[in-house]
């Protein structure tokens, strides 16, 4: 089957690696043009440019999805169906061009988690169950008839990281699955999504990162495991900062909301209802560390973290 992928960071690697490696052919890759990034504004590729370029495979970058040219070279390509993971809005002339359509690789349950950050809020809401959904494209924004679905249990200790890896690779062996199946001629049941279920996974504001020690312990466990292992959650102290990627909850200490206890090498910070201890932090303009390497350099501490 021949195939054009869309998708720009690491999350669409699984899939895109799964078609290389697999029957289909990988006619193109499309991804979003090259912007600078970092603190020196360099201008770099993103992951998926990066994997295809390696790999030999034709390179589309448009600056529009609408462009008469752009949609001419993919109409020229004559794709049975196009696959998106992490991308784009496509317009309805570039997903309607294929055979068999376009499909999306989607890491939630839905319509749980409609929008560009479902594995984010996944894990700040606190939810025990997700998983993959394969749709086909539409004009409603991941509203599409599910092709595929597979639910998976969220542990207690995974963190966005563990979290995405593994359904990343879980999504692409979904993808090639599906496609397979329309080469062999099945028909795939494309069932209808229930609106009225529908949660939303906006894109994630400032304010998102930051830690409310007003919450519940859970809360907030749950909020740091969504930004870990980058970019970290963020609790301030007035101009002192610091992002913290792993903590557990301690029943044994007592202390108000955004309080700040030292022990030794140990860390420990208060919330609603009891508080948590600080494992791994990542100070401003530094790498990520254990507590105990961080308060050896003896940093000055504050006594209460601010309040949201």
């Amino acid at each position: 089957m021949k195939v054009v992928f869309c998708g720009n960071p690491e999350f669409a690697l699984f899939t895109l690696d799964a078609l290389i490696a697999s029957e289909q052919r990988v006619q193109a890759v499309v991804c979003s043009p090259d912007k600078a990034r970092g603190r020196g504004l360099r201008t770099s590729g993103l992951p998926v440019k990066e994997r295809a370029l390696a790999a030999g495979i034709p390179l589309l970058q448009p600056e529009s999805l609408n462009h008469p040219e752009f949609l001419d070279t993919v109409r020229g390509l004559a794709p049975d169906c196009l696959v998106v993971v992490a991308f784009r809005i496509l317009p309805r002339e570039l997903f309607a061009l294929p055979r068999f359509g376009s499909f999306n690789v989607h890491p939630s349950l839905l319509p749980r988690g409609r929008g560009p950050a479902p594995l984010r809020w996944t894990l700040i809401r606190g939810e025990r169950e997700t998983g993959v959904s394969i749709i086909q494209l539409t004009e409603q924004i991941d509203g599409g008839g599910i092709l595929a679905q597979e639910r998976t249990s969220i542990a207690e200790s995974e963190n966005y990281g563990a979290l995405h890896d593994r359904l990343g690779k879980l999504g692409a062996r979904m993808l090639v699955d599906v496609l397979s199946a329309l080469e062999r001629g099945a028909a795939l049941p494309s069932i209808e999504q229930d609106s009225t279920l529908a949660t939303k996974a906006p894109k994630l504001r400032p304010d998102d990162f930051r830690i409310n020690w007003n919450a519940s312990t859970f809360e907030i466990l749950c909020r740091i495991r969504a930004f870990s292992p980058n970019p970290g959650a963020i609790t301030c102290a007035g101009e002192y900062s610091i992002k913290v990627l792993d903590a557990t909850a301690d029943s044994t200490i007592v202390a108000a909301p955004g309080d700040v206890l030292q022990v030794q090498e140990k860390l420990w910070v208060g919330t609603a209802d009891g508080a948590i201890q600080l494992k791994q932090l990542k100070p401003a303009g530094k790498k990520s560390m254990a507590v105990a390497d961080y308060l050896r350099g003896r940093p000055k501490l504050p006594a209460r973290f601010d309040l949201l």
